[in-house]
């Protein structure tokens, strides 16, 4: 379950309490990045660790059942053996350790039984990679997204876009970021100040407090012309716009500044944006420009239309940005 936590100035918990991960593993390189990530998260937070292997067409996945020289039930069992010693070697690997793991192989798709599998074990947290060499990027990309939409908790997308270059850095790496004194440490937290915004600015400064990382903390006001396409609503003439955009901008800086505050106070440097434009693109030149370690916002899940509003920018995010993504949208489980 997930703990947040009211802060008094000074104390000193922390704003979340994550006693569960869950870590989706194909298989791949990239997979086994997100593995160790979620296996060092889990250490910092004294989690445990769910991992689950999604076989989609066990007739098709499992070699050697044309030989006849096993049954299938068999083939099965002695794959799940050879892939559990696998995962196994890299959580032995060094750095942060869960406090204990499970192995979990299902059927099915896996978005699905990600999801689900999410529900059952009650996590806290999904890690998971963005992209896999394993299967096509497109498909990889698309099963995140979805696992984004349906998740009942937080993901944290791991992205890895199969360059090599950026392969071998995260794979030097023991943990969410570089932990290395000299190294700076930036998070960037996108905020449109809903419900789920404000969640996600608790999960940005605890991460920014436990990783010593600065925070950015960004706000775009969208322009006339973008609002009113998507959304439909009225909006004053042009005789009252400059007056419209004037109120935007006062409520942005006063609940952009609330916010780093609230992050200055955990003894946390921030640094505030306020762009006007539209909130992917923008969000997606910032990230390029300033280069952070890990993007947190706030995706509201749903379906449909509003979906098309809303948690379709983060699933732009998710699949374009060159860091990691925490996407947060108000979990199924309950806040105490």
């Amino acid at each position: 379950m997930v703990r947040i936590h009211s802060l008094d100035k000074g104390e000193d918990k922390k704003m979340i309490n994550i006693k569960k991960i869950l870590c989706p593993v194909d298989l791949s390189k990239e997979s086994f990045v997100a593995l160790k990530f979620a296996n060092a998260i889990s250490g910092r937070y004294r989690a445990s660790l769910a991992i689950i292997h999604i076989m989609e067409n066990p007739h098709l996945d499992i070699p050697g059942g044309e030989t006849g020289a096993f049954s299938f039930g068999e083939l099965v069992n002695l794959y799940k053996e050879e892939r559990q010693e696998e995962i196994i070697s890299i959580l032995r690997q060094k750095g942060g350790h869960a406090t204990d793991y499970e192995i979990i192989f299902k059927e099915g798709v896996p978005y699905k039984e990600i999801a689900d599998t999410a529900r059952n074990v009650k996590a806290d947290m999904i890690v998971m990679s963005s992209s896999t060499s394993g299967k096509s990027q497109k498909f990889a990309g698309a099963t995140t997204e979805r696992t984004v939409r349906f998740a009942p908790c937080p993901v944290l997308s791991v992205n890895v876009n199969r360059d090599q270059k950026r392969i071998e850095k995260l794979e030097s790496l023991n943990d969410l970021m570089d932990t290395s004194p000299d190294s700076k440490r930036t998070i960037l937290l996108p905020t449109d100040f809903s419900e789920h915004s404000e969640i996600a600015s608790n999960y940005a400064i605890a991460f920014a407090k436990e990783y010593r990382a600065d925070l950015i903390v960004l706000h775009v006001i969208e322009t006339i012309a973008e609002v009113s396409f998507l959304s439909s609503i009225d909006l004053p003439g042009y005789g009252t716009t400059s007056v419209y955009y004037d109120g935007l901008l006062k409520d942005a800086k006063a609940r952009v500044r609330n916010i780093c505050n609230k992050a200055q106070d955990q003894g946390i440097k921030t640094r505030e944006i306020i762009i006007y434009g539209n909130p992917r693109r923008e969000i997606l030149e910032i990230a390029e420009k300033e280069l952070p370690d890990l993007i947190v916002m706030g995706t509201h899940g749903r379906k449909g239309f509003s979906r098309f509003i809303s948690g379709s920018v983060t699933e732009a995010v998710v699949r374009n940005a060159q860091c990691s993504v925490l996407s947060v949208k108000h979990p199924e489980h309950n806040f105490v």
